[in-house]
C-alpha cells in the first residue's frame, strides 16, 4: 500500500513539474501583475526592500523542488536519502536543457538549477532527518530470554 501511495504521489507531482516547466503556458499579464503587486506590497513593509521579483522567482523554484527531493528520497533506501538531492539536480538540468533546445517560448536559466537543487536538498534532508528519528524496521529486537539459575 505504501508503494502504491508513493507511486501516485510521484506521478501526480511529475505532472505538476511537467506542467510548470515544459508546457507553453507562460504567465499571463494578469498573473504576472498579481505577482508584481504582491512583491511591491511586501517591499513597502519594514525590512521588505530585499524582496524583489528575482528573489521571489528564486524562492518559488526552491519551493517547487522541495517535494522532488522529498519524493526521490522516499524511494531510496534509508541511508541513501542524499541522492534525492542529486536526482532533483539531474531533473532540473534536463528541464533547463529541454527549455533551451526545444522550447523557444521558455527561458532556460542556470540559476534555476541552483534553486531547484537547493529545494531538492531541503526535501531530501527532511526525509533523512525524519528517518533518523524513527527506528529502523529492519532491525528486529530479539525477545529477552528468562535467565535460569
Amino acid at each position: 500500500m505504501r508503494k502504491l501511495l508513493l507511486l501516485a504521489l510521484t506521478g501526480g507531482y511529475a505532472w505538476v513539474i511537467w506542467r510548470m516547466t515544459l508546457t507553453p503556458h507562460v504567465f499571463t499579464s494578469a498573473e504576472n501583475s498579481l505577482v508584481l503587486h504582491a512583491v511591491a506590497w511586501i517591499q513597502h513593509l519594514p525590512h521588505g526592500a530585499w524582496f524583489t521579483y528575482d528573489r521571489t522567482e528564486f524562492l518559488a523554484n526552491v519551493a517547487m523542488f522541495v517535494p522532488v527531493g522529498l519524493i526521490a528520497a522516499l524511494w531510496l533506501p534509508r541511508s541513501w536519502w542524499f541522492l534525492g538531492a542529486l536526482i532533483a539536480v539531474g531533473l532540473s538540468v534536463g528541464i533547463e536543457f529541454a527549455q533551451a533546445e526545444y522550447l523557444p517560448y521558455r527561458v532556460a536559466d542556470p540559476r534555476d538549477v541552483l534553486s531547484n537543487g537547493l529545494g531538492g536538498l531541503l526535501g531530501a534532508t527532511l526525509v533523512g532527518f525524519v528517518r533518523s528519528l524513527l527506528p529502523d524496521r529492519r532491525r528486529r529486537r530479539r525477545p529477552l530470554r528468562a535467565r535460569t539459575v
